[in-house]
């Protein structure tokens, strides 16, 4: 594989999204794009949203110069998803009606897009999913749309996680030989890189709903070419501790909501990023701490993807340090005898 072909994709998308964003951002404001504050929110000022407008434009402009077969589909979902999100960023979608634009754009995407047709066995072999092919790429995609959704509350936050699990998955692309998905990897770090700068805290523009949606949804497609679509050795346990940060906080919220008796869509200030406020770290702080968390899984997936061996051990300690932190946080309502009688 020629690093030229990796290069070039990753410089068009860093360099229209890096000029695209101030653009967006005196826009937002004409196009009704603004975060206003409220007992949810971190801001306690209107910030310009939409930042997701850029990043697509990003998106396409590298994809098409590159030259990927096959990415009408992938740009044709991304589409939606970033409509889905633009429409939720200035009205207020119902969770419903939401969900109903993030699943068409889904469906755009597995019917004429690439799916998950297997996984490794960690026995050997390979489970070749058949029929569950269709259904199991839907839940994948949709998943990974809604973590880095739920987990977008703190300037560079989502962003930051996105570059982290795009370099990785590049790593795993380029190792597996895979160019397709090396080029896509490409293309979303320059796209995450070029919009960094104006929402690092302190933020100048918002990613809203529409960015967020639209990093989780890429996520899914570089995973679903490169990751999940690899050697028999890269099985589930590679792209669940590249996204073990937002897995662990969405699934804490849901565990959260249903111990509280809400609906688990219904938003809370119980998330990661949440909790690590009230400790008294600062913005900045959290987001340091949740990018070396999110740096250690990644090079834990990337050491399994070379040592198929080490999901045994790593899989099962990342995943209990991870949930026992979060119950110490308090991202999790764990009776306060239990977790004192294990110190």
């Amino acid at each position: 594989m020629d690093p030229a072909q990796l290069v070039v994709p990753f410089l068009v998308a860093f360099a229209v999204t890096f000029t695209l964003t101030p653009f967006v951002r005196r826009l937002a404001p004409k196009l009704g794009l603004v975060d206003m504050p409220n007992p949810r929110r971190i801001n306690t000022v209107p910030m310009p949203t939409g930042g997701g407008l850029a990043v697509f434009v990003g998106f396409v402009a590298a994809s098409v110069s590159a030259g990927i077969p096959h990415i009408l589909p992938t740009i044709s979902a991304a589409a939606v998803v970033t409509l889905v999100g633009v429409i939720d960023d200035r009205v207020g979608l119902k969770p419903g009606r939401k969900f109903l634009g993030q699943l068409m754009a889904v469906l755009i995407y597995v019917i004429w897009g690439t799916r998950i047709e297997f996984v490794s066995n960690p026995f050997g072999g390979m489970f070749y999913l058949g029929y569950l092919s269709f259904p199991v790429t839907v839940l994948w995609v949709l998943s990974l749309i809604n973590l880095m959704n739920f987990i977008d509350g703190l300037d560079g936050l989502a962003v930051g996680i996105t570059l982290i699990a795009a370099v990785t998955l590049l790593s795993l692309a380029w190792d597996l030989g895979r160019i397709e998905a090396a080029v896509l990897s490409a293309v979303l770090v320059g796209v995450s890189a070029g919009f960094l700068p104006f929402n690092f805290n302190p933020a100048k523009l918002y990613l809203g709903d529409a960015g967020a949606m639209l990093l989780g949804f890429l996520l899914a497609v570089v995973s679903t070419e490169g990751a999940l679509k690899g050697a028999a050795t890269i099985g589930l346990s590679v792209p669940i501790m590249i996204f073990a940060l937002p897995i662990v906080d969405t699934v804490c919220a849901i565990v959260r909501r249903v111990q509280n008796g809400v609906p688990f869509y219904q938003a809370d200030q119980g998330h990661f990023h949440h909790r690590m406020l009230k400790l008294g770290l600062s913005q900045r702080q959290v987001v340091f701490v949740a990018y070396l968390l999110s740096s250690l899984s990644a090079c834990a997936a990337l050491f399994t993807a070379r040592h198929s061996w080490a999901a045994y051990i790593l899989v099962p300690l990342i995943a209990v340090s991870f949930l026992y932190g979060s119950a110490r946080v308090g991202m999790i309502q764990v009776p306060s005898s239990k977790i004192e009688r294990r110190l």
